[in-house]
């Protein structure tokens, strides 16, 4: 609340007495008068819940004593509890200048909202020929007090993002105001599949709560998330907006194709091939239920399941067909998983060569192939270590010599 506002709240109580702009009324004229004033109001200062008393003098203001009197509150605010009775009567005046003193107990509601609250009164008096008639209206001020939750703190986890994660939000809501704060709730617009709203109810003076929510950050970049909180305090429904930055780091690799088993390795055409592929959790976190599947064109099995790998865990998926045709094939793989947000997925490719049942000799001279070059880069890896050692022996035999010489 700024200042102005405070100050013009602090004009705690107003009765405001509706006739001529004055604090009195005069119901009646010449010899018959009866007035009603307002002699005091305590304490000086209503808040909400609070007690107080209104006081109000009926005075003769003629020659002549009023009778059959009656004053009565005839419309009350939901926000005020009177504990009197509403009506008060009197048969008559004793003498020409009596007086009459009514004492109002008065109560605000917990509930109560700040603010002018308008009390009724109607005043009526005369005998059976004459009778007359005032209204009043008392102008009761109710002060109140702001809430003001405001973000405290944001954490995430993981601390860093990355495209594709499923992040844990908190965000610390502390209330800074002087007021509770009533029926709280936070609104998270991230932009991304997830929870956005939480409720977190009340919130009391300088205490705290946190706010949870949930989402999968499915793009990268760096985002201004706008955050709404609304909630109700002693002037009712209020809404402030606030932000956050959330940076999501471009996507890392958490499922990979660590390697692949192939057996028999050069499998001819009508053979049963076992392709085993074993799949590596290379992330910051468990991943489950976790399926291969490998699109290959021959009769047989196409999915095996994983299950659970936990980090740097690996783990086989196995896949067994017959291998009737032959040929080169590049089998994409699909890898996929379930999280909290439902599927994703890793997409990859192998390479196959099925070789033809009576091409024996094709397949002895691949064999005397392969085995040439193995035995090349042995024999190579051979001859580096040995040209290395002698190397190391010449070196070692100068040293020796030139220590010899200085011997000498």
């Amino acid at each position: 609340m700024n200042y102005n506002s405070r100050i013009s709240f602090l004009f705690v109580l107003v009765l405001a007495i509706s006739s001529l702009g004055s604090n009195i009324a005069e119901a009646g004229s010449g010899d018959e008068c009866l007035r009603a004033v307002v002699e005091d109001i305590s304490p000086s200062s209503v808040g909400i819940n609070k007690e107080f008393t209104v006081g109000i003098g009926l005075e003769n203001c003629g020659t002549q004593i009023p009778e059959n009197i009656t004053f009565e509150i005839i419309s009350i605010p939901p926000d005020i509890i009177v504990t009197e009775s509403l009506v008060a009567h009197f048969p008559r005046f004793v003498y020409s200048n009596s007086e009459r003193q009514l004492r109002y107990h008065m109560r605000t509601t917990p509930d109560a909202k700040p603010g002018p609250h308008i009390i009724k009164m109607r005043l009526t008096y005369g005998n059976k020929d004459v009778r007359r008639t005032a209204y009043y209206e008392v102008e009761v001020i109710v002060i109140g007090e702001h809430a003001e939750p405001r973000i405290s703190s944001v954490t995430t986890k993981p601390e860093y993002i990355y495209e594709g994660d499923t992040v844990d939000l908190r965000l610390g809501i502390e209330n800074f105001g002087k007021a509770i704060a009533k029926s709280v709730d936070v609104s998270l617009d991230h932009g991304f599949k997830g929870i956005k709203n939480t409720t977190l109810g009340t919130l009391g003076l300088n205490s705290s709560q946190t706010a949870l929510f949930k989402f999968k950050a499915n793009r990268s970049g760096t985002f201004e998330i706008p955050v709404i909180i609304n909630y109700e305090d002693d002037y009712g429904i209020q809404k402030d907006n606030y932000s956050i930055m959330i940076n999501v780091l471009e996507k890392k690799g958490s499922l990979n194709l660590a390697s692949v088993k192939v057996d028999p390795v050069l499998p001819n055409t009508g053979d049963t091939v076992e392709l085993t592929m074993r799949i590596e959790n290379s992330g910051e976190r468990t991943i489950n239920s976790i399926r291969v599947y490998a699109d290959h064109p021959f009769k047989g099995l196409k999915e095996s399941f994983i299950g659970t790998l936990d980090t740097n865990e690996d783990g086989p998926a196995v896949i067994t067909f017959v291998a009737d045709k032959a040929g080169e094939y590049q089998i994409p793989v699909t890898i996929t998983y379930i999280d909290d947000f439902g599927e994703e997925q890793t997409e990859t490719q192998i390479n196959l060569i099925v070789m033809k049942k009576d091409s024996g000799a094709g397949t002895a001279l691949l064999i005397f192939l392969i085995l040439a070059i193995i035995g090349g880069l042995i024999y190579y890896n051979y001859r580096t270590i040995r040209s290395k050692d002698a190397v190391i022996r010449q070196l070692m035999e100068g040293g020796g010599n030139s220590a010899n010489n200085k011997k000498q």
